[in-house]
């Protein structure tokens, strides 16, 4: 597979989110979002919004018998995911005296798994590979929903043991996709009557722009750009952006899978924060000061960091 992600492919995906970022920025700084409409817009993003775009997307383009190695990706996802809690972990020992401990741990174990690679993939391949490399970020979703949207929101609100049970795993987003698998598995891809399918495409789609505004209110409300203590900043960035992409580029190495598999994974593995977040943090009571600041940065330095990961890969890996 040959791919260079340039410098430029990698800063007009970022300029395109940080612009609709900046867009919720100005809107909240100007008033014309406060807080409560603000909050309001996050739970639309998870019980409504979200759930129609992996319908949509799901059941339009997954299929069992074309993809029967499927389950790799989404699993792949939950392991990602707690790799990272472990690294997380390990590390919070550099940091005495620091409160945001659940929050520098999901930054470091959580990435923007959707909306950036899915811009990069957009941008950089086109036709059949284009459309594989799409439906594998569908896929890897599944597992990373599962997380994010189940046990997380009980991680940081300190409530995972007290509230756990099977039923928690059920919201929308998880709901959606399990209700995805089930469809497809019953009538087939693209099986959705077209006056169901074409509503859930048109509020799916609407779900990037939202989530930008979203965050961009978030950013103006918790002061992202000014950092109460640079230390766990710097450290999560790190671990995210740097010892996380080299652990899973060594693995990869000796892993027997295809080159597209190969591929994907190590791209996923070099994606900045989860954008999402700083949603859940919003009414989980979470330090949302820290996920808004190490969104940010880790975006912003992410400009340089994935082009040069992605010159390493192709000088490692053939």
């Amino acid at each position: 597979m040959e791919v260079q992600f340039t410098f430029y492919t990698i800063a007009a995906a970022m300029i395109k989110l940080l612009l609709l970022v900046l867009a919720g920025y100005i809107l909240y700084y100007l008033k014309f979002m406060d807080d409560k409409f603000t909050d309001m817009l996050s739970l639309l993003l998870i019980r409504v919004i979200f759930p129609a775009l992996i319908i949509s997307k799901t059941v339009t383009h997954f299929s069992f018998t074309e993809y029967p190695y499927w389950w790799i990706l989404p699993v792949s996802a939950v392991v990602f995911c707690l790799i990272g809690i472990l690294m997380g972990t390990a590390v919070l020992g550099l940091l005495k005296g620091f409160r945001s401990r659940k929050e520098f741990i999901c930054g470091c174990a959580f990435q923007n798994c959707g909306y950036l690679p899915m811009n990069l993939i957009l941008f950089s391949f086109a036709g059949v590979l284009r459309d594989r490399l799409l439906l594998f970020m569908f896929l890897f979703v599944m597992g990373f929903n599962v997380l994010m949207w189940s046990l997380i929101p009980l991680f940081l609100s300190g409530e995972m043991k007290s509230k756990f049970r099977v039923g928690i795993l059920l919201n929308p987003p998880v709901v959606a996709t399990v209700f995805s698998l089930v469809w497809v598995a019953l009538f087939g891809r693209d099986s959705l009557p077209q006056l169901v399918a074409d509503p859930l495409r048109q509020m799916g789609q609407a779900a990037f722009p939202i989530a930008m505004l979203t965050l961009g209110a978030y950013l103006c409300r918790y002061r992202a750009h000014d950092l109460p203590e640079k230390l766990p900043f710097v450290v999560c960035a790190a671990v995210k952006l740097l010892l996380f992409p080299a652990l899973v580029l060594a693995a990869l190495i000796f892993i027997p899978i295809g080159p597209d598999y190969r591929f994907f994974l190590f791209l996923q593995s070099i994606m900045p924060t989860a954008v999402s977040l700083v949603i859940i943090g919003s009414f989980t009571g979470a330090d949302n000061r820290f996920f808004s600041g190490i969104i940010f940065y880790t975006h912003l330095a992410a400009i340089f960091s994935i082009p040069l990961w992605m010159a390493v890969f192709h000088g490692i890996v053939k």
